[in-house]
């Protein structure tokens, strides 16, 4: 547990499933958290809730809107002078069958947040990362965007290559700042949250352990995908 004491975490969807879970463990384990939501309402809940467990700092951001990493960048900045953990969580999903259901433009407007956000607010805090303590990003993924999830399945095909593209830019960012910093790829699991639905086999906990498990990783693996702790292929 004390691994984590003092670390300076950014995490992006932390107000509700996997987010939520880890948010919980790291608070715990003494770790400063700043956290994002996309409503406000319940940013709020999710910040009493959080705060009774340590330092948590939240943060308005809809990750839709193109403006927001910059505003998270900026908010951090000003916050702390280094960052430890870069997690990026937050992420859209909408089911549908194969792409004549889902027509032109979804793909187009879920892009933004599942891909490009999280590229570009690593772009941003990269100067601050490199200051970190064995810094490290975790981009939260899904094994239904593995190579082998697109050739079985071709329902919610958006979801599916926006996670698969993620995979992709992973490994880019694991490549540009190797040695510098951990960057990996994290699959949590079919989960009952928002986007995993009812019936999903697993709890919003497990995907927070899973969280903390790649987080605790040697900080030399980098450029991979992980269930956990145990690595999968992309």
């Amino acid at each position: 547990m004390n691994a984590f004491k003092g670390k300076r975490i950014v995490l992006t969807g932390a107000t509700r499933g996997v987010g939520f879970e880890a948010a919980k463990l790291f608070l715990a384990a003494g770790a400063q958290v700043f956290g994002t939501g996309r409503d406000q309402a319940r940013l709020q809940k999710a910040a009493i809730e959080l705060q009774k467990l340590g330092q948590f700092y939240p943060f308005l951001a809809d990750f839709d809107k193109p403006e927001a990493p910059a505003e998270v960048a900026a908010a951090v900045t000003a916050l702390w002078p280094a960052v430890d953990l870069l997690l990026n969580n937050a992420a859209v999903q909408t089911h549908k069958k194969d792409w004549a259901a889902e027509g032109l433009d979804l793909l187009n407007e879920q892009w933004r947040c599942n891909v490009f956000a999280p590229h570009e607010l690593t772009f941003r805090l990269v100067g601050l990362l490199v200051k970190g303590v064995e810094p490290r990003i975790v981009n939260v993924s899904s094994g239904a965007g593995s190579i082998q999830a697109l050739r079985n399945s071709s329902d919610m095909p958006t979801y599916r290559l926006t996670k698969y593209a993620l995979g992709g830019m992973t490994i880019l960012w694991a490549t540009t700042l190797k040695g510098k910093v951990a960057v990996n790829c994290l699959d949590p699991g079919w989960l009952k949250t928002d986007l995993g639905g009812p019936n999903a086999p697993g709890e919003p906990a497990d995907g927070g352990q899973r969280m903390w498990e790649i987080c605790s990783l040697p900080w030399t693996e980098t450029g991979k995908f992980w269930h956990g702790n145990r690595e999968i292929a992309f």
